[in-house]
């Protein structure tokens, strides 16, 4: 991932906030995060603000255990207390890919950085929906992460999200809606007036873990034939308004972590 991250870090490397949209379920989405997040610490070191924060769609209330991983020898103690808590037990047939071994690997690399003395921080941003749907919780995943943004004015952060969470305007269709809905606002919809840099990070070919039709495993992409790296390119005029796309080779999917197995 060290090729695509140094990518996106030389298209946004004026930028504070960048967003990787990605489909969860895959060792490569969290694996550029965090290449992206060194990367990004490695341009910032030195400067005001220099530290970096990673935000992650993961519920808030795992925000004191994460914290407490972060600060610790990481080993098996640590990372069972990590993954004790109620977001990461559920059972793999009806879990999404939020909860994968690769965003479990994610967090120990941040983790092996910050004991190397990088000021990394991660951010659990994600409030839940709070009963309601997904016009309840994309706003509120967006307040959490403008708070943030406000708070450390000067900080660089790493956003990885959901590819829809990404878009600052929504599809004009989605599919399951009833007649007369109107499609969800996105999260960063919610954030159109923070300037950010928004990637859409794609795969050619490959498959990702995803929960379709009531059905929790791996799901293959449409193959658009193989390259031979990664490819960055902007878009300005992309109708989601986003600001660039980053197509890997491919994905593979990542099982989501068995908590019960981890122990």
């Amino acid at each position: 991932m060290r090729e695509a991250a140094a990518l996106v870090a030389a298209g946004a490397s004026q930028e504070r906030i960048v967003v990787l949209g990605e489909l969860h379920g895959t060792h490569e989405a969290p694996a550029l995060a965090g290449e992206l997040v060194g990367l990004r610490w490695r341009q910032a070191h030195g400067a005001p603000g220099e530290g970096v924060t990673l935000a992650l769609e993961i519920h808030a209330t795992e925000q004191s255990r994460i914290d407490a991983f972060l600060d610790s020898s990481g080993d098996a103690a640590a990372r069972d207390a990590l993954i004790s808590g109620p977001y990461w037990a559920v059972e793999p047939e009806r879990s999404d890919g939020r909860r994968s071994v690769a965003m479990l690997t994610l967090l120990k690399s941040v983790r092996e950085r910050r004991s190397a003395g990088e000021d990394l921080r991660v951010l659990a941003f994600d409030p839940g929906s709070g009963g309601g749907d997904a016009n309840v919780r994309n706003p509120r995943m967006a307040a959490v992460l403008r708070e943030a943004f406000a708070r450390d004015p000067e900080r660089r952060f790493v956003v990885l999200v959901g590819n829809y969470h990404a878009r600052r305007a929504p599809p004009t269709r989605v599919g399951g809606l009833l007649p007369g809905q109107s499609p969800p606002v996105p999260t960063m919809a919610h954030l159109a007036d923070v300037p950010m840099f928004v990637v859409n990070v794609m795969a050619a070919r490959g498959e990702h873990w995803a929960c379709r039709d009531g059905s929790c495993q791996p799901w293959p992409l449409e193959d658009r034939g193989a390259i031979p790296g990664p490819r960055f390119h902007r878009s300005p005029r992309d109708p989601a308004g986003r600001d660039a796309q980053l197509v890997l080779p491919e994905y593979s999917a990542a099982r989501p972590v068995d908590v019960g197995r981890q122990r």
